[in-house]
């Protein structure tokens, strides 16, 4: 009788370990994951990512995420994170337009994978969310009975953002000039990724030929206070040459400028009575230092441009041109 009471006894206290250990798992799992998210939600009175945007690899302007949790906090997701702030009490995540999950973790308390937002993340628009996080627990040594309060450590996670290379381009296009002694013809090209150069050809495709001699806009000869006859008949030659530097700006927007060399001279003709031919005047002809100005805009493979052109800062000429872009496609 002894022995069996003491082999139930054995089984007993058998049966409490096992118990006891089956709760020290359960409670270390508890502790697996200790926080979750209490709310999101889209604050449409923030302006935050509207007014100072962050932009994507894509160039597209971010959505920004504001979460209220400490700094030693880490976050992925599947379309990356484009630029994280520490702010006082809360983290700011820049993330792409479409972004659906968010990976949250925490060295001590744990991983919450892929929580779902209520819907896709738009560009240039604010949201916030709330993390519901365990009662802290103070870490104490007992030393001739003090209690000596130890400080966490927190460990920030940066993330790099990575610019990606724009894709090399070339544009062409076919150029009109508008100016007061007629239309110019031209031809445009310009090769870049982010910056490149440019170079721009224009011209009436006319010429003067030879002059007689010169006369000013009054129409005298120098000298001569004697106005010669003339009959009314003019000839205008105008070119220009500028080369420079092309910028990207955003979404397929560029900006030009450049300087050159330009002339645009203007000649009369006399009557037979005062001795014919033509005599250049002086005064309508414009040469030297030539500069410009300008926006390009591309559609897919379609390119237009429109530019200020000026001839030694007397002459100017109104230009605009259209054409095709060379090269692989931004994505």
């Amino acid at each position: 009788m002894m022995a069996v009471r003491s082999e139930k006894l054995r089984v007993g206290s058998f049966r409490l370990t096992i118990l006891l250990f089956i709760l020290s798992l359960w409670s270390a799992s508890a502790q697996a994951q200790e926080f979750s998210v209490a709310g999101f939600r889209l604050l449409p009175n923030d302006v935050s990512a509207f007014i100072t945007p962050v932009r994507d690899l894509n160039d597209e302007p971010c959505a920004l995420v504001k979460v209220e949790a400490p700094s030693d906090f880490a976050f992925s997701t599947p379309l990356g994170i484009v630029l994280r702030k520490d702010k006082v009490g809360e983290i700011w995540l820049y993330l792409p337009k479409g972004s659906k999950l968010l990976t949250i973790k925490h060295p001590e308390w744990g991983v919450l994978r892929d929580y779902r937002f209520s819907k896709p993340l738009e560009n240039r628009m604010t949201y916030e969310l709330k993390l519901k996080l365990p009662k802290p627990t103070p870490i104490i040594q007992e030393k001739h009975d003090t209690i000596i309060e130890v400080k966490t450590v927190i460990d920030t996670i940066a993330i790099p953002q990575v610019r990606k290379k724009m894709p090399l381009a070339l544009y062409t296009l076919a150029t009109l000039s508008l100016h007061e002694d007629g239309p110019s013809y031209g031809l445009f090209f310009a090769l870049m990724r982010r910056h490149g150069f440019f170079i721009h050809a224009s011209s009436n495709l006319k010429s003067i030929g030879s002059t007689e001699g010169t006369c000013n806009k009054e129409g005298l000869t120098p000298g001569s206070s004697i106005k010669p006859y003339y009959t009314g008949s003019t000839r205008h030659q105008n070119y220009t040459f500028t080369a420079g530097a092309i910028h990207h700006i955003t979404h397929g927007f560029c900006l030009f400028e450049g300087v050159g060399y330009g002339k645009a001279a203007t000649a009369w003709q006399q009557t037979e009575s005062s001795g014919g031919g033509y005599l250049l005047n002086e005064d309508l002809t414009h040469k030297g230092f030539a500069a410009q100005l300008g926006v390009l805009a591309s559609f897919n493979r379609v390119s237009i441009a429109a530019s200020a052109i000026t001839i030694a800062g007397k002459q100017w000429q109104g230009s605009i041109g259209i054409g095709i872009k060379i090269g692989k496609q931004k994505k």
